[in-house]
């Protein structure tokens, strides 16, 4: 009788193990194993969305240089002459640099096949040594790219000192005005139908 108890209870135990590992072990496995394989895979389309996301991140940060730096490039070389806008800032830099006289003539723009037209600048200044030299470096730092291909010093005489005030008396003394021819190029970002060919002068 005791024999038959304890083949019961090792019998009844047998299927409670069964039971347990089919309707409980077995399957807690197969749902940790399919959590396991989804997250690897999750994992992997992740990687390219956080690589995404920091070029993302690096794009916003530079934001502002590149905004700063297209503004500069359409400032140098615009969408359109802006010839009255040059002539502004060129009458500006001759005010702050004491030119004497300015004469501002130009071209039509001129289109290549890289669909950058160039307008041709003529720039009569009459000043001294010293204010030539400072209207030359302003008219290079100006937002508007500006090609100097030549500048031709005459003399333009006295400024009214006399002999004696200065040292030298040559043309490139503190008291000789100097008339100074800048021949130069604009640049048109855009293709422009040709202007008439009659140059503006202010």
């Amino acid at each position: 009788m005791k024999t038959k108890n304890l083949a019961v209870g090792a019998l009844v135990a047998v299927l409670t193990l069964a039971l347990w590992w089919n309707f409980l072990l077995k399957p807690s496995r197969s749902e940790a194993s399919k959590v396991k394989a989804e997250t690897a895979v999750a994992r992997t389309e992740l990687q390219p969305l956080q690589a995404k996301l920091a070029q993302a991140q690096a794009d916003q940060a530079h934001a502002a240089t590149f905004k700063a730096q297209l503004a500069s490039l359409q400032h140098a070389v615009p969408n359109s002459p802006a010839l009255a806008e040059f002539i502004r800032n060129a009458n500006g830099i001759a005010d702050a640099s004491q030119i004497s006289w300015q004469s501002v003539t130009h071209g039509p723009p001129a289109p290549d096949a890289t669909g950058v037209s160039s307008i041709a600048v003529g720039i009569i200044i009459k000043g001294t040594y010293e204010q030539v030299m400072a209207y030359l470096t302003r008219l290079g730092s100006l937002k508007r790219l500006v090609v100097v291909d030549g500048v031709q010093f005459s003399s333009g005489g006295d400024a009214g000192a006399t002999a004696g005030a200065a040292g030298s008396t040559g043309p490139f003394s503190g008291t000789s005005q100097l008339l100074v021819t800048i021949t130069a190029r604009m640049f048109v970002a855009s293709p422009t139908t040709p202007a008439s060919a009659d140059a503006a002068t202010t």
